[in-house]
C-alpha cells in the first residue's frame, strides 16, 4: 500500500511538471513567433539585406521560427501523446536540430564578424566583402545543420506514444560531442573575441562607449546562461546511470534546463531592439548595415 501511494504521488508530480513545461512551451512559441517575426518582417519591410549584419539577423531568425514552430509539437506530446505518425516524427526532430545547429553557427560566425571588424578595423574589409561572407556563413549554416541532423533524423522514431530516437550509438558519446560541438567551441569563440571587443572599446574614447560594454556583455551572458546549465546537466546525466525515477531532482533539474535552453530563441531578438538596430526603423529606408562598425567607431554617435 505505501509503495502504491509513493507511485501516485511520483505520478501526479511527473504530471504537473508536464503541464507547466507545455505552459513553458507555449509561452516561448508565442514570444518567439512575435520577435522573430518582428525581425523578418523589419529587415525584408524596411530595411532589406542589403547587409552583412542584417543578413546574418534575418537567417538568425529564420533557425529560431524553425526551431520554434517544433514547440507546439512537443507540447503535444507532452500533454497527451505524438498523435502525428512516424513521418512527422522525423521532420519534427530534423527541424529542431537545425535550428539549434543553425542559430549557434550563425551566432558564431557573427561574433567572427564583429570580431575582425572592431578589433582589426581592416579597412580592407569592404562593406561588399562582409556581405560576401555573410552570405557564404548563412549557406554554410544551412548545408553543416542539414548534414548534422541527418542521424538524429534517421534516429526519430514513434516510440510507444512518444518521438524519441532509437540510435543505437553510444549515448555517453554523443552527450559529450553535443557539449563540445554546441556549447564548449562556440562559447569558446564567443568569449574570446567578445573579450578582445570589450577591450578595444575601453581603449576607445566614444559617448556610447558605456552602453555598447553593457549590451556586449548581455550577449555573452544570454547565451551562457541560457545554454551553459542545460548542457551541465547533460554532463551529469552521461555520469551518472540515469533514470528519472532513481535521479528525480536530476530530472528536474534537467527539465528546468531545457526550458531555460528553448527560450533562447526568444532572446536574440530582445537584444537587438536593446541595441538599438530599429531605432531608426519609422523614419524611412536607411542605412544601418554597418551598425555595428558605426557604433563601434564613433561614427554614428
Amino acid at each position: 500500500m505505501l509503495n502504491n501511494n509513493n507511485n501516485s504521488h511520483v505520478n501526479i508530480i511527473v504530471d504537473n511538471y508536464k503541464m507547466i513545461t507545455g505552459v513553458c512551451y507555449a509561452t516561448i512559441f508565442c514570444l518567439s513567433i512575435l520577435g522573430n517575426g518582428f525581425l523578418v518582417c523589419a529587415l525584408t519591410c524596411y530595411e532589406g539585406l542589403n547587409g552583412a549584419t542584417n543578413l546574418f539577423m534575418f537567417c538568425l531568425a529564420l533557425f529560431d521560427l524553425l526551431f520554434t514552430l517544433t514547440l507546439p509539437f512537443w507540447c503535444v506530446e507532452l500533454l497527451h501523446h505524438w498523435v502525428f505518425g512516424d513521418v512527422a516524427c522525423k521532420i519534427m526532430t530534423g527541424a529542431y536540430f537545425v535550428g539549434i545547429y543553425g542559430s549557434l553557427i550563425l551566432l558564431t560566425a557573427m561574433t567572427l564578424d564583429h570580431f575582425v571588424v572592431v578589433v582589426f578595423r581592416s579597412y580592407w574589409l569592404t562593406r561588399s566583402q562582409r556581405l560576401k561572407f555573410s552570405k557564404v556563413a548563412c549557406i554554410g549554416a544551412w548545408i553543416i545543420s542539414l548534414i548534422a541532423c541527418r542521424r538524429d533524423l534517421t534516429a526519430a522514431n514513434i516510440n510507444t506514444y512518444s518521438c524519441e530516437s532509437t540510435s543505437m550509438y553510444d549515448e555517453k558519446a554523443v552527450y559529450y560531442a553535443q557539449l563540445i560541438l554546441l556549447f564548449v567551441v562556440p562559447f569558446a569563440i564567443i568569449a574570446f573575441c567578445y573579450t578582445k571587443i570589450l577591450l578595444t572599446l575601453m581603449s576607445m574614447s566614444t559617448r556610447q562607449k558605456c552602453r555598447t560594454v553593457i549590451l556586449v556583455l548581455c550577449i555573452v551572458i544570454a547565451f551562457f546562461i541560457c545554454w551553459g546549465p542545460y548542457h551541465i546537466i547533460i554532463v551529469l546525466m552521461s555520469i551518472y546511470d540515469f533514470d528519472p525515477c532513481e535521479h528525480y531532482q536530476l530530472h528536474v533539474a534537467y527539465i528546468i534546463c531545457r526550458i531555460l535552453a528553448f527560450s533562447h530563441c526568444c532572446m536574440n531578438p530582445a537584444l537587438y531592439i536593446l541595441i538599438g538596430k530599429y531605432r531608426n526603423l519609422y523614419r524611412g529606408p536607411t542605412d544601418l548595415s554597418d551598425s555595428w562598425v558605426h557604433l563601434y567607431t564613433n561614427e554614428g554617435a
